[in-house]
């Protein structure tokens, strides 16, 4: 009788381990996919911040002289990420820069 009890330790363990590979496995898995996610949120916001002031200077240089506006840029992108931009009077161009991508746009 002890041999069964033994037996079916050694089997609900065994089961146990390969439940905890497979829980680590999904874990990674969905680790990986959170931060793909991630990313290309990010990305997705550089983008909008840089199409924004793209139309903003756009406006602004067909309208002329005198022309105001007031518009407002994340200080994060999606509120994690630092970015910075830059308005190139000789190329015409926005460009948005990020960890882990850019943007340029024509002003």
């Amino acid at each position: 009788m002890t041999a069964v009890r033994a037996q079916t330790s050694l089997e609900f363990l065994s089961l146990l381990g390969v439940l905890l590979i497979m829980l680590v496995f999904f874990s990674l898995v969905s680790y990986q996919r959170s931060m793909e996610l991630n990313r290309a949120a990010v990305s997705a916001a550089g983008w909008r911040a840089c199409e924004l002031v793209s139309l903003e200077v756009n406006s602004a240089s067909s309208v002329g002289e005198g022309y105001e506006h007031s518009f407002t840029l994340p200080m994060k992108l999606d509120g994690t990420q630092d970015y910075s931009l830059e308005i190139s009077a000789s190329e015409r161009a926005v460009r948005a820069n990020w960890s882990g991508g850019q943007c340029l746009m024509p002003a």
